[in-house]
């Protein structure tokens, strides 16, 4: 144990603690640990605890303050940053290229926990394969209250000296503030859109505000040394188990998130009443609490990189043992070569403009490398695209490569995600554009959500052979359906849209709606109740329905498959029984004004679909097909709408038994 207690050692093993969590539960157990949380009210007590030991404060003490942040807080980002571009330019499969670049950019500007905020609620973006830079949130949103914090102290220390109070009365009152508006704040956004509400940084002020107030009032709470051993220890087990028993990944942070924050705050007190932890504060922990956070920012990109390179998720012993020390080492490396040196110099700290420029120049490497990085990509992207438009132009010409090339498949997009015609899955607006002949006497609408949408290409391509009139109404993650709750709504506005859809569409009154017709729930093929109450409805008003069997889901991200396998066919191949029914569920259904088609054929040959057909890539993702393939096969598509238009003229829709 250290003697010296000026220095509250078990803070700096608290450190040690948290970060360790973090990587153990993200190497082996794949939950959230509420380490995070702890490096968040440390983060603040020390901040508050720095700036109102000063009886005044200063614009200069601010604008100090920010440059010693800066010298603690760049040097190993900048490390981080740089190296993960490098490695990820190398290892990285050529399909996550485009969104890691933002994420890089993301990481450089502090502001990676935003970014992940967007792709967690982005519906295209769903599914996608987590970052390695995806670690840099937790810095970005401390980076962020560095700022912030120091401001607002600045403003409550002013008031204090200027209305005579002494003490921190306004400084107590804006945290208690910030603390009670912040966590309401975020009760209520975790519920809403829990995914938004990890990364956002206003649903994360409470912790901060809380380690604020325990740098104000810690010292006033007193215990007896054996009491403060227990509040210790109660507060380090409670840290070190809650989330091995509940899976909080989809709690925080709301109300859940107080408990690593009060247990991170019962450590501190106990700290501060000579607790004497020996496993906090024992010279290892005190000495790991130093580097820590450099630990925490390396732990990620080894991981993630690990898995790029074997193809496993899951880690074993040896292997993650192996990055836990492998991250150490380089927390090391980094905090001696580069963060220790930039920190404790005497010419950085004299003048604060050396300490920004010094951190300018540093940052200069990260920014460097990614503009490397897109040059590169942007090079590649712009071959992409010229090698697809040459097979688009001449298939039976085709070298022996998969189009669109899996750097460029994210983007291959239907072409009412190009020009604005695909309503968002927040808006309620029906946002309609038209192809094909519009003076045409023949309508056809797609109508549903983006698995409708997504046959766009085909529909366009035999509008444009055949001659009729194609008009789209579609929705991110809206299916046409009249059941507001179902588990496939993803908004509210979901509701309202389809309304305004049905009521078009039966004004419209066009020859044919397509959309989609099964859904996969719960691992079981249906068609949904809320699918049959719009065709009936539909039918009432002489409406005629084209309801597609839903194309299989694969359940894991298609092009970075393809990417990292040598026989994707193979590989990335997955057994029918696994995706869809032996028998598709609009069997033995009948409406007059439906007409179900099934396309899995196209996907699946025998018992296995693949991602692959011939030399075209079939889906962008794990579930959307590539606008390539649905252009490719517009000449089925074509049969298809011919059949339902033959059967429906003659009064033989699907076959029908009950709908429930």
């Amino acid at each position: 144990m250290v003697k010296d207690r000026g220095y509250l050692y078990e803070i700096q093993g608290l450190r040690a603690v948290a970060a360790l969590m973090v990587a153990v539960y993200h190497i082996w157990i794949q939950r959230v640990s509420g380490g995070v949380d702890v490096f968040f009210v440390v983060a603040a007590f020390f901040i508050v605890g720095s700036l109102t030991r000063r009886e005044r404060l200063s614009v200069g003490d601010v604008l100090d303050y920010y440059g010693k942040t800066l010298r603690r807080v760049v040097p190993g980002a900048a490390m981080v940053v740089s190296a993960t571009i490098l490695v990820s330019m190398w290892l990285m499969p050529d399909s996550m290229w485009r969104n890691q670049l933002k994420h890089a950019l993301a990481s450089i500007v502090f502001m990676e926990n935003w970014s992940l905020a967007l792709t967690a609620t982005d519906y295209l973006q769903q599914g996608s394969p987590p970052s390695p830079f995806q670690q840099l949130w937790a810095l970005a949103v401390q980076v962020q209250y560095y700022f912030l914090f120091p401001l607002m102290l600045w403003l409550s220390l002013k008031l204090d000296v200027h209305r005579g109070r002494g003490g921190h009365r306004y400084t107590a009152c804006l945290l208690l503030a910030v603390t009670v508006v912040s966590l309401a704040y975020s009760v209520y956004i975790t519920e809403k859109n829990q995914p938004w509400a990890y990364f956002d940084t206003f649903a994360r002020a409470w912790e901060f505000s809380l380690g604020g107030l325990l740098a104000l009032y810690a010292t006033r709470i007193t215990m007896s040394v054996p009491m403060a051993k227990l509040l210790g220890l109660v507060s380090l087990v409670v840290l070190l188990t809650f989330a091995l028993f509940l899976d909080v990944s989809t709690l925080f942070p709301g109300v859940m998130a107080s408990v690593p924050v009060l247990a991170a705050g019962g450590i501190i007190i106990a700290a501060r009443n000579r607790c004497d932890i020996k496993l906090l504060n024992n010279r290892l922990f005190v000495w790991f609490g130093d580097i820590s956070f450099s630990f925490y920012l390396w732990h990620w990109p080894l991981l993630s990189f690990y898995r790029y390179v074997t193809g496993e998720f899951d880690v074993g012993f040896v292997a993650g043992a192996s990055i836990l020390i492998a991250a150490g080492l380089l927390a090391f490396l980094t905090t001696w070569g580069a963060e220790s040196p930039i920190r404790r110099s005497t010419l950085l700290s004299r003048r604060r403009i050396h300490a920004y420029a010094a951190c300018a120049i540093l940052m200069a490497l990260p920014a460097g490398s990614l503009f490397a990085w897109y040059q590169d990509y942007q090079a590649r992207s712009s071959e992409a695209r010229g090698e697809l438009e040459a097979f688009m132009n001449a298939p039976s010409a085709a070298r022996d490569e998969i189009y669109p090339a899996t750097l460029i498949a994210s983007l291959d997009l239907p072409e009412s995600s190009r020009d604005g015609c695909h309503q968002n899955q927040f808006g309620t607006e029906v946002l309609e554009c038209e192809y094909g002949d519009p003076k045409a006497d023949r309508t056809v609408v797609l109508a549903g959500g983006s698995h409708a949408q997504h046959w766009l290409a085909a529909l366009k391509a035999s509008a444009e052979k055949e001659g009729f009139h194609l008009i789209t109404m579609t929705k991110g993650a809206c299916m046409l359906s009249f059941e507001p709750h179902a588990r496939y709504t993803v908004d509210a506005s979901c509701e309202a849209w389809n309304r305004k859809v049905v009521d078009r569409l039966v004004a419209l009154k066009p020859d044919l709606v397509f959309t989609t017709g099964t859904r996969v729930e719960g691992g079981e093929e249906v068609v949904p109740e809320g699918y049959l109450e719009v065709w009936r409805e539909l039918g009432k008003a002489g409406v005629d329905v084209l309801a597609l069997r839903d194309n299989p889901w694969f359940g894991f991200d298609v092009p970075e498959c393809v990417d990292l396998s040598d026989q994707p066919s193979k590989a990335c191949s997955v057994s029918r029984n696994a995706v869809l029914s032996d028998r598709s569920p609009t069997d033995g259904y009948h409406l007059p004004n439906v007409y179900f088609a099934d396309l899995t054929d196209l996907f699946c040959q025998g018992q296995r679909c693949s991602p692959l057909r011939q030399h075209v890539l079939v889906y962008r993702d794990d579930h959307h097909i590539t606008n390539t393939f649905s252009y490719m096969v517009a000449g089925r598509i074509a049969r298809e709408l011919h059949d339902a238009e033959m059967a429906l003229d003659g009064g033989a829709g699907g076959d029908m038994v009950s709908a429930r």
